[in-house]
């Protein structure tokens, strides 16, 4: 059993994040910048979202820090190009934030829209997307694509198929498998068909209808079992997110069940 405290982080949208990140001494996953027009620099909202960034850094003391990209329309599937640029555009923005504070993983949406597009055509133009915005990258830059409405692992293990960027890279949210996933599918089916191009996790509970973010140990999804299944199936340097509403809860059961 892995001991993942060393890889592990907390969402700054959790209950008292900043608390759990400094007295578990643990990462932060910044989501001040999920959503897309807070990083305007009209009416000086990115300098504002930059400084609230900074001022939770210096409360939380994280031992390492990485960053959600925006995912309001955010669709590189998009036939109308407009919709294209401007989510282009946004996941930029994003950038140029990850890049003010030297982070070096930025997990974004896949943007999937069911009853929109063919799933072959999603995973063409999200392959196109992820490496034209990737092009002028740093090499050591990593982009983390999650899954969210998405109902079943083949779509994206198609687009990274067609994705020759090896910075480009999974984040498997297991808590929306849980809730979005075809009856023929479980979560473990994600880990074991995603598991070589995964980079991030992020981790929360539910009880398979919805996206509740619930603690890790309060749901339907056997989390232990999911824990173990990534030990078999994915790269030793994956990392973690805790997404769970409660932050507290869900380290102490990870502590409770030795993986930290």
């Amino acid at each position: 059993m892995r001991n993942i405290k060393d890889k592990l982080y907390v969402a700054t949208f959790c209950e008292k994040y900043r608390e759990a990140i400094k007295d578990y001494n643990v990462g932060m996953e910044i989501n001040h910048t999920c959503i897309s027009h807070l990083l305007d620099e009209e009416g000086n909202k990115r300098e504002k979202l930059i400084g609230n960034i900074d001022r939770d850094i210096k409360a939380s003391e994280p031992t390492h820090v990485m960053i959600h990209g925006p995912f309001t329309e955010i669709i590189p599937a998009a036939i109308d190009h407009r919709f294209r640029e401007l989510g282009m555009k946004r996941v930029n923005q994003a950038y140029d934030v990850a890049a003010y504070f030297g982070l070096k993983k930025m997990v974004v949406h896949t943007g999937w829209m069911p009853f929109m597009y063919f799933k072959s055509y999603q995973a063409e133009k999200g392959a196109e997307f992820w490496q034209e915005f990737m092009a002028d990258k740093p090499s050591d830059f990593i982009l983390a694509v999650e899954n969210v409405l998405d109902d079943e692992p083949e779509m994206i293990k198609e687009m990274m198929e067609k994705v020759t960027d090896p910075r480009v890279r999974i984040c498997l949210d297991v808590g929306h498998a849980h809730a979005m996933t075809l009856p023929e599918y479980k979560v473990l089916d994600w880990i074991r068909i995603l598991g070589p191009y995964i980079t991030h996790f992020h981790l929360h509970n539910n009880d398979g209808t919805g996206d509740q973010h619930r603690a890790l140990g309060d749901g339907t999804l056997d989390m232990k079992e999911t824990l173990l299944a990534i030990e078999d199936c994915c790269p030793e340097d994956v990392t973690y997110t805790i997404e769970a509403r409660k932050a507290i809860e869900s380290l102490d059961w990870l502590g409770d069940n030795g993986f930290i």
